[in-house]
């Protein structure tokens, strides 16, 4: 291609003006930036350069305006986006309705015999898949708010000490018109919007695996008393060939498990968001295992802008404070798993004949990730291990004999060493109780 033929392309993809612009910065280049240019055999149809183009204007006016960590509004469309995808029927009947409602006012009655734990005023929320993954949206954000923070950081650092890095990343050296100015903020920007496509992403591939709030161990949706999904709990059941109504019982059981003993131990929640903040600050892809290779993204191609950071591969190697706060979060994660399964057994067992089946499944699930959660497990590479959670589940037994002074195990988190033995290595001992919701939201 001779540069009338280039020149008539950048017009023909950036209109008159902007054309002219784009030449200018053209003919502005090195001569070894030009020569490449035009040595190239394949250049994007005029079309795709728009894209392109429109992509980057969106960053950059993105990066003038919010300077938050992630961009809620476009994690919610793609979660929606990605749910809706699964062909949910999004309804909820009368009789679904009242018969889950009835299923956790018995699960309430059922645990009291079980855990010291009071109940909830509030009840608890009967919601569509659609519901959840857009209430969720909100909680999910909060919670890795410190990580998206921590890894646009990262990112931007790491692609400003690049080499060249204005003309080997911004659209293959292709000159952008309006788009010279303040490219960290591009970058930063570009960073965040596919952070929020592959959050979004995330959260609505798990609408059609979550039956209920806690299922990731967090409280994923608002309320103190949780929420089940009523059309995935049918479809569960379905799936199992097991009673509907034993469905219900088992998973309003769980969610008021967990609901009762996050209400009753407020400091959980505030630890858990601790942990995560403590695993962020030291992010730096300065550390990875392997060098990175972002060679392999195109550029070129609007699409591969999406793959310029990828949750699945973006991983580091973890300094010891990393894995001491990955190593304190899963132990809580643990604890609380086991705790809410022992408990969820003692109540129902003389009131859901297949609940052995049922305990069953639910281990199984989580023993092959499904129960993790994706946007933990892609960005911490967070998983329980199903041996450890059987064994404290056996040891949250034993001390059921009493079931009051089991239960205020829970009033400080040192005194969980009286259920595994361990001493938490991960927590200084000093900001165990404080609140770090507020700070997380953006």
């Amino acid at each position: 291609m001779d540069s009338n033929e280039f020149h008539k392309w950048l017009i023909e993809s950036f209109g008159e003006e902007g054309g002219k612009m784009a030449w200018e910065q053209f003919s502005s280049l090195p001569d070894s930036i030009k020569d490449e240019l035009l040595s190239q055999s394949h250049l994007p149809s005029p079309s795709e350069m728009r894209k392109i183009y429109s992509a980057f204007q969106a960053a950059g006016q993105e990066g003038q305006e919010d300077k938050g960590a992630v961009n809620q509004p476009l994690i919610t469309q793609m979660a929606l986006k990605t749910a809706e995808e699964k062909h949910f029927k999004n309804t909820i009947s009368a009789l679904q309705f009242d018969r889950l409602s009835q299923a956790t006012s018995s699960a309430n009655l059922w645990l009291d015999s079980a855990s010291s734990t009071l109940p909830l005023p509030e009840k608890t929320k009967i919601l569509t898949p659609r519901q959840w993954t857009e209430g969720s949206v909100k909680a999910w954000t909060s919670l890795v708010t410190p990580m998206a923070q921590a890894m646009q950081e990262a990112a931007t650092k790491y692609f400003m000490q690049l080499g060249n890095w204005d003309y080997e990343i911004f659209a293959g050296g292709i000159p952008l018109p309006g788009i010279n100015a303040d490219r960290q903020s591009v970058i930063r920007s570009v960073v965040k919007t596919n952070f929020a496509i592959q959050l979004g992403s995330a959260i609505g591939e798990m609408s059609i695996l979550t039956l209920a709030s806690f299922d990731y161990g967090v409280r994923t949706i608002g309320g103190k008393a949780g929420a089940l999904i009523a059309e995935n709990l049918d479809a569960f059941a379905q799936d199992t060939q097991l009673p509907k109504e034993e469905v219900y019982a088992f998973y309003a059981l769980r969610e008021m498990a967990y609901a009762r003993l996050y209400n009753s131990a407020p400091w959980i929640e505030g630890q858990i968001c601790t942990l995560v903040y403590k695993y962020s600050r030291d992010m730096d892809l300065g550390n990875y295992d392997t060098t990175p290779d972002f060679s392999s993204v195109d550029f070129m191609n609007p699409s591969g802008l999406s793959n310029l950071v990828n949750l699945s591969t973006f991983k580091t190697k973890d300094t010891e404070e990393q894995k001491k706060a990955k190593e304190s979060l899963q132990r809580l994660l643990t604890l609380v798993e086991s705790w809410v399964d022992c408990v969820t057994w003692r109540a129902g067992s003389a009131f859901i004949p297949h609940i052995s089946e049922l305990r069953e499944m639910m281990r199984r699930r989580r023993a092959e990730g499904e129960m993790t959660g994706k946007v933990l497990a892609k960005l911490m590479g967070l998983g329980l291990d199903p041996k450890y959670l059987r064994e404290m589940c056996a040891k949250w037994d034993k001390l059921s004999g009493n079931v009051e002074e089991r239960d205020k195990l829970w009033s400080h988190p040192r005194l969980l060493s009286k259920v595994d033995g361990k001493e938490d290595d991960g927590d200084n001992g000093n900001d165990w109780d404080l609140d770090f919701t507020n700070l997380f939201k953006d």
